[in-house]
């Protein structure tokens, strides 16, 4: 059997995590069951995307649901009814995600029973002194800085952007700072280090409760074109746990060819009687133009 799973943002790659892309992924082979798929953005309209799981066998996508049952709560004090909107997605008239706060949602349909899941959503961590150095001809060096909360476990996610003339557009980067333990090496050595390859996730293990700088470089073509100037966003998310084991788990599934030993790859999923991801994040860019 195979279910999709939708991310966001991001999200973002990532993978960005955008929350309408939906992606093909086994699933055990079991009976059909509720699929819940939503990444919370702080300061974000509240939308859940709810389908059912389908049969490997017949090669087709999951089956989203436009008349599910679902129920959305707020530090467990109800917000309402969710209504559908198209294709599966569901939202809470113009509701907005808020920070600190925890959210519960329930979803019930005929025959398929019900789904829960919860999540709580986080305060942003804040970009400071975003800067630029041109190494090579074009290579950019970006450094930034930010502060980690002390005595709490803490999750991020960087994303970088470029201009492409009408709109922000993804763009890959590579680091050797530790706090991505190799994910983002290009020499990364390990079957560890090899199925996460690309993962653009780090905790603050090696960084907790510190002021942090943080280098990434990236290559642009775009930048050999002495009469443009290129703009830059950085994105730094913080986010929970459960997305950052997600998006990790996401990262092997994509990587698992090249290694022999990990065919099979189970994707992080905090829904109880059911499928997919129910988790939140907060957000924080800044831009910079290159001259």
């Amino acid at each position: 059997m195979k279910y999709q799973l939708l991310f966001l943002n991001i999200c973002l790659l990532f993978f960005h995590f955008s929350c309408e892309e939906e992606l093909q992924v086994p699933i055990p082979d079991e009976e059909p069951k509720l699929v819940i798929n939503s990444l919370l953005g702080v300061d974000s309209l509240l939308r859940v995307h709810v389908s059912k799981s389908s049969v490997f066998q017949e090669q087709s996508s999951n089956t989203f649901l436009p008349d599910a049952n679902i129920i959305i709560k707020e530090n467990n004090q109800l917000l309402g009814k969710m209504i559908h909107e198209n294709d599966g997605w569901y939202s809470l008239n113009s509701y907005t995600v808020k920070a600190g706060n925890s959210y519960q949602i329930e979803v019930s349909y005929p025959d398929l029973g019900t789904a829960e899941s919860e999540t709580k959503t986080l305060q942003k961590a804040a970009i400071t002194n975003l800067s630029y150095q041109i190494k090579e001809e074009n290579k950019l060096e970006f450094t930034f800085q930010f502060d980690d909360e002390a005595l709490q476990e803490n999750y991020y996610m960087i994303l970088l952007k470029a201009y492409n003339g009408t709109s922000f557009s993804d763009i890959d980067f590579y680091s050797d700072n530790i706090i991505f333990n190799g994910n983002l090496s290009g020499n990364s050595i390990g079957i560890q280090q090899n199925m996460l390859r690309g993962s653009h996730t780090f905790s603050d293990e090696n960084i907790d409760g510190e002021t942090n700088s943080i280098s990434i470089y990236a290559f642009n073509e775009l930048f050999n074109d002495s009469e443009v100037n290129q703009e830059y966003k950085l994105e730094l998310y913080h986010i929970t746990s459960d997305y950052f084991k997600y998006e990790r788990s996401l990262t092997a599934y994509y990587n698992r060819d090249d290694s022999p030993f990990y065919k099979k790859v189970n994707l992080h999923s905090n829904v109880s009687c059911g499928y997919g991801i129910f988790t939140s994040y907060a957000i924080d860019s800044k831009t910079i133009t290159i001259q």
